[in-house]
C-alpha cells in the first residue's frame, strides 16, 4: 500500500539557475517541499545549451535521489533561468531544455519571475533587484504579471551597482576637468583602482578594459561616503534610488494596483547599503502607491520556481499549499 501511494503521488520541481549555480526543488503538489540539489551554472550565455540542459538535469538527479523518490517525471517543472532577456532567448530555451524529459509539461521563465513569485508567494506585489544590474517584476495576483529592466549595461541596468560605480568614476572625470567639487570620492576612487592621477581611469576603463562586474565593485564605496555626508556621493545614490523607483513605479502603474496594498520587495547588494538607498526608494514610491510597503521577500527564488510550479498544477495557490511550503521550507532549510 505504502508502495502504492509513493507512485501516485504527484510532484513539482523548481529550478533558479544562473552563472554561477543551478538549484533543484522538489515538491509535492499540496506544497510539502522534500528535497533540493544544487549544480553547475546554467545560464546558457556562459555554457551553452547543453550545459545548461545538464546542469538542470544534474540538479534535479541530486534532489530526487536525496528524497529517495523514483520517479522519471514530475507533473510541472518551472525554472528560473539568468540569460533569458529577450523573446529570442525564451524561444530557444523553452524549445530545448523541456527536451531533458523529466516534467509533463515544463516552463522557462525570466530570473526575475520566479524572484517576484518566492518574494510576494504569488500574491500582489513588486520585486525590485539591484545588484550588479537591474530588474523589476510584479504581479496583480490575478495572473497578470510584468517585468520592466533588466537590459544590461550598455541599454539599461539603472540604479545598479554598475551604474553607482560608472556614475562615480564619471564624477571624478568630472571634478579632474573642474566642472564639478572634488570631493572624498575622488581619493577613495584612485586608491581603489591603483592608481596616482585621476586621469588614468580612462587607462583603467579603455586600455585594461575594467568588466562590468569590476565597476559594479565600486558602488560600496560611493554608498559608504554618502553615508558619511560626500556630497557627490550623495547626488549619486540618489539618482541611483530614484532610478530603481522608477522601474518600480512603472510596474505599479502597468498592473494598475497603485490603489492597493502590496509588498514591494528589495533584493540585491545596492539595497544592502541601507536607509541611504532604501529611504529615498520608498519616499519615491509612497508618493505614487500609497499603502506599498518596502520589506525583504518571504522567500527565495528557488522556491518562487516552485510556487509557479505549484500554480500551474493546481491552477491557484492556496493558504493550505502556502503554509505547506512555510512549514516545509524551514525543516528543508
Amino acid at each position: 500500500m505504502l508502495v502504492e501511494l509513493v507512485m501516485t503521488e504527484e510532484y513539482v520541481v523548481g529550478f533558479d539557475g544562473g552563472a554561477t549555480k543551478t538549484e533543484a526543488i522538489i515538491a509535492k503538489s499540496d506544497g510539502t517541499l522534500i528535497s533540493s540539489g544544487v549544480s553547475g551554472p546554467s545560464n546558457y550565455h556562459v555554457v551553452g545549451i547543453d550545459g545548461a540542459k545538464g546542469a538542470i538535469l544534474n540538479s534535479f538527479e541530486i534532489a530526487r535521489k536525496k528524497a529517495g523518490i523514483n520517479i522519471k517525471k514530475v507533473k510541472v517543472a518551472v525554472a528560473g533561468l539568468a540569460g533569458l532577456d529577450c523573446s529570442y532567448d525564451d524561444r530557444v530555451l523553452n524549445s530545448s531544455i523541456p527536451q531533458i524529459g523529466i516534467a509533463e509539461t515544463f516552463r522557462v521563465i525570466h530570473d526575475s519571475l520566479n524572484a517576484l513569485y518566492g518574494a510576494t508567494s504569488g500574491r500582489v506585489g513588486v520585486i525590485v533587484i539591484a545588484g550588479t544590474g537591474s530588474v523589476a517584476a510584479g504581479t496583480d495576483g490575478k495572473g497578470n504579471r510584468v517585468r520592466v529592466g533588466g537590459w544590461g549595461s550598455i541599454l539599461g541596468d539603472e540604479g545598479s551597482a554598475y551604474f553607482i560605480g560608472l556614475m562615480g568614476l564619471k564624477q571624478a572625470l568630472k571634478a579632474f576637468d573642474g566642472r564639478v567639487k572634488e570631493t572624498k570620492l575622488v581619493e577613495q576612487l584612485r586608491k581603489a583602482l591603483s592608481i596616482t592621477e585621476t586621469d588614468e581611469i580612462i587607462r583603467k576603463v579603455y586600455g585594461e578594459k575594467m568588466s562590468v562586474t569590476e565597476i559594479a565593485s565600486l558602488a560600496p564605496i560611493v554608498t559608504n561616503l554618502a553615508k558619511e555626508g560626500d556630497e557627490i556621493s550623495i547626488e549619486i545614490v540618489r539618482a541611483a534610488a530614484e532610478e530603481l523607483a522608477i522601474l518600480a513605479k512603472t510596474v505599479i502603474l502597468r498592473l494598475r494596483i497603485q490603489n492597493e496594498k502590496f509588498p514591494v520587495a528589495t533584493v540585491g547588494g545596492v539595497f544592502k547599503a541601507g536607509d541611504i538607498v532604501l529611504k529615498p526608494f520608498s519616499n519615491s514610491i509612497q508618493k505614487l502607491a500609497l499603502n506599498a510597503n518596502v520589506e525583504k521577500p518571504r522567500f527565495g527564488p528557488g522556491i518562487g520556481s516552485v510556487l509557479i510550479a505549484l500554480e500551474v498544477l493546481n491552477e491557484k495557490i492556496t493558504d493550505e499549499v502556502l503554509q505547506n511550503v512555510e512549514v516545509s521550507y524551514k525543516k528543508l532549510y
